[in-house]
């Protein structure tokens, strides 16, 4: 069963902008009515970036290509913009607003969110000359997401156990996940268990499932293959803030010997978990220090 996820102002806001009719040109665009519409429907909402590059300065062409070079991060602190401001100048839209990240709530298991102020972002939208209200806002759902794409859709595999939640697509995913499962084991005492190969750098392994979380848990169910490589890993509990992909591809990379059978290898079920350092056990919700304490083997 999908777990119960309740994502606040996690707002796709762009499926419903205001357009002229399909095919219909609008002679000298009238920017100010545009501006104005846009800033009712954008300005105060949080949008989502189809693409969670790193810098906080980004200019893209009318199709949503990013000109230059971002590196791209994780969607709990790079995905999502509180829009401040909206305007067209020039042959371009520019957006700003601030980052708005996530961190995860254990008591009440949902995502609450944060905008913070200190991180101002800039995006630059290159439109085509005499664009119409119509190119503009096909401009403007390349670079961010609307009601038609799901985050589920854009995030590395490991967050869709926890992001897919509408009823068609989550039976979609279970079918997959059940797929991919069919052949995996628990661990019994007629198996043997995987030994793991590469450095752990903090991060505990357990055959069965974590109990007794606290905030700054972070989770993660895998299989170990018949070859000693991680797949199906699934984040089972998070904690946002940018902390969670950096651990998670980490653990992607382990190396293990694998569990046996009467000397033939096996699909086993394994669990992962790793405490962040967090004063009186919350972790810092404006991310100022992130991963400060911990090996520099993680890039947060």
């Amino acid at each position: 069963m999908p777990k119960k996820i309740v994502y606040c102002s996690l707002l796709l806001i762009l499926g419903f902008l205001p357009v002229a009719p399909v095919g219909a040109r609008v002679p000298g665009l009238d920017r100010k009515g545009m501006e104005a519409r846009l800033r009712e429907q954008m300005v105060g909402k949080v949008a989502v970036l189809r693409n969670f590059y790193k810098e906080d300065d980004l200019t893209f062409d009318s199709q949503g290509t990013l000109v230059g070079s971002s590196k791209a991060g994780p969607w709990t602190y790079y995905a999502r913009i509180q829009v401040s401001s909206i305007k067209i100048i020039n042959d371009s839209l520019v957006i700003k607003g601030d980052r708005n990240v996530v961190q995860w709530e254990l008591s009440v298991s949902e995502f609450k969110n944060y905008t913070l102020d200190e991180k101002p972002v800039s995006i630059t939208i290159r439109l085509e000359p005499g664009s119409d209200e119509n190119s503009i806002a096909s401009a403007i759902t390349k670079v961010f997401l609307t009601r038609a794409t799901r985050l589920s859709d854009v995030v590395p595999d490991y967050w869709k156990e926890i992001l897919t939640t509408e009823r068609e697509r989550r039976a979609d995913w279970d079918a997959q996940k059940a797929a991919a499962m069919k052949n995996v084991h628990d661990l019994s005492p007629d198996i043997s268990a995987p030994k793991l190969l590469s450095r752990a750098e903090g991060i505990q392994t357990s055959s069965t499932p974590f109990k007794d979380l606290m905030p700054n848990n972070l989770t993660f169910s895998f299989v170990v293959d018949e070859e000693g490589n991680v797949k199906q890993l699934e984040i089972e509990k998070p904690v946002g803030l940018g902390l969670d992909d950096p651990i998670a591809e980490t653990i992607l990379r382990w190396k293990w010997e694998p569990a046996r059978v009467s000397g033939n290898p096996v699909a086993v079920l394994m669990y992962a978990k790793i405490l962040f350092p967090a004063e009186k056990g919350h972790i810092d919700p404006y991310h100022t220090q992130p991963c400060t304490t911990l090996p520099n083997f993680f890039q947060c």
